[in-house]
């Protein structure tokens, strides 16, 4: 099996042949991810116990802790930030 590294966003829109303009997407729902990690730590929650606050299924919790979104849509990365207490703000520059 090969392997590709992006060392970006736009490098992994390259790889994955998305336009450069899906790049904002991409960081975002990584900074989702990333704060749900977080929390989820902090917190020293199982995942059983992040999926009950976050209203979601264990399996959906494990695949975000474990960074396989296929199929996760970013509204619901939302939302599962949301109920675990994760306050979201969006800039537009």
């Amino acid at each position: 099996m090969n392997y590709i590294e992006a060392r970006n966003a736009e490098e992994l829109c390259d790889v994955l042949g998305l336009p450069r303009s899906y790049a904002p997407r991409l960081r975002f729902r990584r900074d989702l991810v990333i704060a749900i990690r977080k929390t989820v730590r902090k917190k020293k929650w199982t995942h059983a116990q992040a999926a009950k606050i976050a209203n979601v299924g264990r399996t959906v919790i494990t695949a975000v802790m474990n960074g396989n979104l296929r199929g996760v849509s970013t509204d619901r990365l939302m939302d599962i930030a949301q109920n675990l207490g994760l306050k979201l703000k969006l800039e537009v520059a």
